[in-house]
């Protein structure tokens, strides 16, 4: 009986013991995941710092990178209006006594002064929109400079010049596009013919005859 008494004693002095240990346990259990979730959060808090961190250095270098292209917008532009002039070509060009069905009848590189008129044809292309210039010179003279506004790309004109006899010598005929480049030259050599008369002198300037047309070609 005794040693039943002593065991149901035991029993109830070790009961308390055991619900002690188990809410210990369980309290530590507790405060291990109260502290795994605090360092969770904190790791998730210096990671969104870090991502934000990076965030911010990735929209400043964009940042600069926008900006210094602003800023060379203005060089790209011009760069781009540059590259886009065309600066055109002469792909014909003749003196010649006649156009005829806006042909020139022949290539003339001397003419005689019994003839008083030559006429200068050129073929152009890429010069659309341009306003293109045949100057003539005599002598290294500008005698006359012709206009012609070319509306496609590509582009007959002529100038015709009436010569008076005693005008002999070198005739020099440059071609000019909108950039004011000289983008062709040709000349002739008009001399005197052999049963010519001595005749008094005249300006060239003062007294040339000046016709232009111009006809796209088909």
């Amino acid at each position: 009986m005794k040693h039943i008494t002593g065991i149901v004693s035991l029993l109830l002095i070790t009961q308390p013991l055991l619900a002690e240990q188990m809410q210990n346990a369980q309290q530590m259990n507790n405060a291990q995941q109260m502290q795994n979730t605090q360092q969770m959060h904190q790791d998730r808090q210096q990671s969104t710092e870090r991502n934000m961190q990076m965030e911010k250095n990735m929209m400043e270098t964009e940042s600069d990178v926008v900006e210094k292209s602003t800023t060379a917008k203005p060089e790209t532009h011009m760069m781009t209006e540059q590259s886009g002039f065309s600066r055109g070509s002469v792909v014909r060009s003749a003196f010649t006594t006649q156009i005829v069905d806006r042909e020139p009848l022949e290539n003339i590189d001397k003419l005689s002064n019994e003839n008083n008129k030559v006429m200068f044809f050129t073929e152009l292309r890429d010069m659309s929109g341009q306003t293109a210039v045949q100057r003539w010179e005599h002598d290294g003279k500008v005698v006359a400079e012709v206009k012609f506004n070319v509306k496609g790309p590509r582009w007959r004109v002529w100038s015709s010049k009436t010569l008076m006899p005693q005008w002999t010598g070198d005739w020099k005929v440059s071609v000019i596009n909108g950039a004011g480049e000289v983008i062709a030259e040709k000349d002739f050599n008009y001399v005197a013919a052999s049963n010519s008369e001595n005749q008094p002198e005249a300006e060239p300037a003062k007294m040339m005859q000046q016709e232009h047309m111009q006809e796209q070609m088909q």
